[in-house]
């Protein structure tokens, strides 16, 4: 095809496609849970892989494959992306899915930084919904931190927790439901926690759609990936890959 009848086309399809950009910002790591074998594999180029510990389960989620934990966990190590001061410089999303009996251990680990106790989300079995952290000499529980009655038992709920430097944010299905003061934890973290440590306060109960952000996202963001998937809101449109293509023939 001569290459101005191919300038014109693209010109046509492009007028009659609507202009959608990229709905959310490129992840840190990103979990689907699917296809899961020794490790979890991160989607997100990063090479953020998780190594399974103890066996959770492979269950059906919310979108495709989850992982289901009790007593088990999902081991992630520090990298030059997902880096030991992620949180605490204070500008993060961690968004997931959830599904709990609310049941065993009060306070349970979603998802922990260590080894040294640090930046935490908690679920208590009375549906409270926790993010805490190491701050100054203190562990700093509560900083951000639900009612009672949020999550209900045996659910899928998509839960985000999000940090500008200035507050902390919780979300639950797409609405922000609690907001406090921003505090700098102590960082220093060398591993990550699907599933929470071996103890008194492991996780019991599912995890689907796990992704970090090493910024904060908009709601906008967060329902987009509630609504659509991971993988999907992470993917340009059509008019996008036009705009590229008529860039590189011209």
């Amino acid at each position: 095809m001569p290459k101005h009848c191919l300038i014109f086309l693209l010109f046509f399809v492009y007028l009659l496609i609507p202009s959608v950009s990229l709905a959310v910002p490129d992840p840190v790591l990103s979990f689907t849970f699917d296809n899961v074998d020794d490790i979890v594999q991160d989607l997100s180029g990063n090479g953020n892989d998780g190594e399974l510990e103890g066996e959770p389960q492979v269950i059906d989620g919310q979108y495709g494959d989850a992982l289901e934990f009790q007593n088990s966990r999902v081991k992630i190590l520090a990298s030059d992306s997902l880096h030991s001061e992620l949180f605490a410089d204070g500008s993060f999303t961690l968004v997931l899915w959830i599904n709990a009996p609310l049941a065993g251990n009060a306070w349970q680990q979603v998802f922990r930084a260590g080894p040294d106790p640090n930046d935490t989300l908690f679920l208590n079995v009375n549906g409270t919904l926790s993010w805490r952290g190491w701050v100054g000499a203190a562990w700093g529980g509560g900083m951000c931190e639900t009612a009672a009655g949020l999550v209900q038992a045996g659910e899928w709920t998509h839960v985000a927790v999000v940090s500008d430097g200035t507050n902390f944010q919780v979300y639950h299905n797409g609405e922000m439901v609690q907001e406090s003061n921003f505090q700098q934890t102590r960082g220093n973290n060398q591993e990550f926690m699907i599933g929470g440590y071996a103890g008194g306060e492991s996780y019991t109960g599912a995890v689907d759609e796990l992704a970090i952000f090493a910024e904060p996202l908009s709601e906008a963001d967060i329902n987009s990936i509630m609504n659509k998937g991971l993988q999907a809101s992470t993917v340009v449109e059509a008019r996008d890959k036009i705009t590229t293509t008529w860039a590189e023939i011209k």
